[in-house]
């Protein structure tokens, strides 16, 4: 295929459009569904082995941080209802190429995400059937066959339509919701101490308030897919309105979720029976919560949190599928990725092409990593680069386009969008060197991957700079900072520990208020007119939606 950098084409009148069926309910269950997947059910041994009890503080600040970084979302999904909100968003705000630059960083984590969703699921079905996974976690031939066969499946229930792929959103979010409330209500009745013990009698916070950070960086993965609100934009029945409900109900349904959880996951946890010393935080990483069931003496719970794990991760799987099809789909059709994906199928009126293009990368993946721990912490951070990249779009276009309506208008967003950023900016730091450095380089690739579909201008470059200059910087804040943030480090060298905590917080938040004022001039830099020489504010692109209410294809 062959990129074209000639300018977007208005779709004409025959040209088949995508079909607005999904309404408040289909896109709340789309975005938890998106949020709720394997994470969960390993979400407390995880956060505990580095945090201990604190990791239920460590869970509630998360779940703040969340819906800090969702809340731009919730704007700016309403006033610009557009598919592929992580990337069509900051190209209005910031330009084309940051806008690709996002997208790509989107798209990376969310092929890659999926990937490791369906990994875990099959690790959960190896539960039933034996040979699918090795005893060192690594699946087999067997298992990455089934795991290509779910993920055909996947693909060609969203190719059908968005409807039936909200309706299956619908039905496994609510098969997924009861296995977990139902061990974290019976888990009340088996409360070592009445519930205090766990959490008191060895040391709340055992690795102290770092261990607390790290264990913020480890969770934050199982937070992601908050802006699944906003990517199917234009497949949503009144999204001014819709999609800021769905994405302010879905962060603090999934936050209210998880704490309920953690708290009987820690509070209920039977040390001699899950087979780790009493108070060793430290070991608990291996422990489910089906381990945990199976603590209280209840087999039957425990089967039944599997099989919630089973049908989580299936219905995560399902979601993702969804979503990540439309980063590609939403790119090509600014021309700024093979326009061949661009494409809406004339039968079901869905984007088969960039699905199937998105599920092969998906299959790639599969086949060639067999075990995801590091690649989470790589989504992870390229995740966080768009979710800051879309706080800053907020103030830049409130400034640059204040006339567009905004039915969700975000309270004190001067104050809440460079905290957004600053917060990103963080969890990065906190996701550990060397993935930082891994994380980081890949985002960069986006920078020589854009020649394949446009040439930029100076103007253009300049205002991408910042961009490049805060990759990097991240990369030299991680390796100069402090020694307590690595994980599995494969390179010969690691952080010297140069500054400690709290120092890096301070340098970390001086460094991202400075990134983002430098972004906020960059996108207000405005472009010479042709003519007079003189400064005009840069156009519209020319694909953007109207500003009235959006008719794409016929109403569900």
């Amino acid at each position: 295929m062959t990129a074209s950098t000639s300018a977007p084409v208005e779709p004409s009148a025959s040209a088949p459009g995508l079909k607005r069926e999904v309404g408040l309910g289909g896109l709340i269950s789309i975005t938890v569904g998106g949020i709720i997947g394997s994470g969960i059910f390993a979400l407390m041994a995880t956060m505990g082995s580095v945090a201990g009890p604190a990791a239920l503080v460590g869970l509630l600040l998360l779940g703040g941080v969340i819906i800090v970084l969702a809340l731009p979302y919730a704007e700016l999904g309403a006033a610009y209802p557009r598919t592929g909100g992580p990337y069509a968003l900051p190209r209005r705000a910031l330009g084309e190429y940051a806008g690709f630059l996002m997208g790509w960083g989107y798209f990376l984590y969310a092929f890659v995400g999926t990937a490791a969703i369906i990994d875990v699921f099959i690790e959960y079905l190896g539960t039933y059937i034996p040979g699918l996974v090795t005893t060192a976690g690594i699946t087999t031939g067997s298992g990455i066959g089934i795991s290509l066969v779910f993920l055909a499946a996947f693909t060609l229930l969203n190719i059908v339509g968005v409807k039936w792929g909200s309706v299956f959103a619908v039905v496994s979010t609510a098969a997924k919701l009861i296995p977990l409330l139902l061990f974290a209500v019976v888990g009340l009745f088996f409360l070592r101490e009445g519930g205090l013990g766990n959490l008191t009698n060895f040391g709340f916070a055992p690795f102290g308030w770092t261990g607390v950070m790290f264990a913020m960086a480890l969770g934050f993965f199982a937070f992601t897919g908050f802006e699944a609100a906003v990517i199917p934009s234009e497949e949503v029945r009144n999204p001014r309105r819709t999609i800021p409900i769905a994405t302010i109900a879905s962060v603090l349904i999934v936050t209210i979720i998880y704490a309920f959880v953690g708290f009987t996951a820690i509070a209920s946890l039977h040390w001699n029976a899950v087979g780790i010393p009493v108070g060793q935080w430290g070991q608990t990483g291996g422990v489910l919560l089906s381990n945990v069931a199976d603590g209280w003496g209840l087999a039957a719970m425990g089967a039944i949190v599997v099989a919630g794990a089973l049908i989580s991760t299936a219905g995560a799987g399902g979601d993702w599928v969804l979503l990540q099809g439309r980063m590609p789909y939403a790119m090509a059709k600014d021309n700024l990725f093979f326009q061949r994906l661009g494409e809406v199928d004339h039968r079901f009126r869905t984007p088969a092409i960039a699905l199937v293009f998105a599920s092969v990368l998906t299959a790639a993946v599969l086949i060639a990593l067999p075990s995801f721990p590091e690649v989470v912490l790589i989504a992870s951070i390229t995740v966080l680069v768009p979710y800051a990249a879309a706080a800053l779009s907020l103030t830049v276009l409130r400034r640059s386009d204040p006339a567009t309506a905004r039915p969700f208008r975000l309270p004190g967003a001067a104050v809440l969008a460079p905290v957004g950023f600053v917060l990103a900016t963080i969890l990065i730091y906190w996701a550990s060197w060397p993935w930082t450095l891994v994380g980081a380089l890949l985002m960069l690739a986006g920078f020589p991957l854009y020649y394949l579909f446009r040439r930029p201008n100076l103007r253009e470059l300049g205002q991408v700079a910042w961009i490049a200059v805060y990759l990097v910087g991240l990369i030299v804040l991680s390796y100069l900072g402090n020694p307590f943030f690595v994980y599995q480090n494969f390179l010969p060298v690691q952080p010297i520990g140069l500054y400690g905590t709290p120092l890096d917080l301070l340098l970390l938040t001086v460094f991202g208020l400075v990134m983002y004022a430098w972004g906020y001039r960059s996108a207000l830099w405005p472009a010479p007119h042709p003519r007079t020489g003189r400064d005009r504010p840069a156009p519209e692109a020319a694909s953007d939606p109207p500003r009235g209410p959006v008719t794409i294809g016929r109403e569900g």
